[in-house]
């Protein structure tokens, strides 16, 4: 093969470069971002529930859970708490999935990151359903990896949180496992 019929890898490797630097800087700063400036309350029942999630991120996880399980504002309030769920299972994780989750969820409700991303000017919290459903696509469908990538973390937590309770089986018509042979 000569030279002309090589495949060429250097877009490839610039566009995996360009990823890696704007996760890499994501992560480095998240830390000292504003996580927003809406400071709501957490049920006090909840609170004292919390293990893993302090309640601001709680309230962010909550938020992001509602949206993309496909609850609407109006509608009676979920009886699965998703977030709470994901408080349980995630405070026995190793503690390098915790870190990632906490940068994630302070990644992802920042003033700064949203308006650098999505040109919003609140966080994710602040946000009304319309405009999180919106900023949500963003993270879904950007260019950028580590925007997917944590979109992906955000909507497998939630999903995962909502369906494996019993009591979102009815909704989607799914009645308990069958034992073969029709025996259970």
């Amino acid at each position: 093969m000569n030279r002309r019929d090589a495949p060429d890898y250097g877009e490839g490797r610039r566009r995996f470069l360009r990823q890696t630097l704007f996760g890499t800087a994501a992560l480095f700063v998240a830390p000292v971002l504003p996580s927003g400036f809406l400071r709501a309350q957490v049920n006090p029942e909840i609170a004292k529930k919390l293990l893993f999630f302090s309640q601001h991120e709680y309230l962010v996880l909550a938020a992001a859970a509602a949206r993309l399980t496909g609850y609407h504002p109006g509608d009676p309030e979920p009886a699965i708490d998703a977030a709470l769920r994901a408080d349980r299972f995630l405070s026995t994780e190793d503690p390098e999935i915790q870190d990632q989750v906490h940068l994630l969820l302070a990644i992802f409700n920042s003033p700064i990151t949203a308006f650098v991303f999505s040109f919003k000017f609140s966080g994710f919290l602040s946000m009304d359903p319309a405009a999180q459903d919106s900023y949500l696509e963003g993270w879904m469908t950007s260019s950028l990896g580590f925007r997917r990538t944590g979109f992906q973390a955000l909507k497998r937590l939630s999903m995962s949180m909502h369906y494996t309770d019993e009591r979102s089986w009815e909704e989607i018509g799914f009645h308990g496992m069958e034992l073969p042979g029709g025996a259970g």
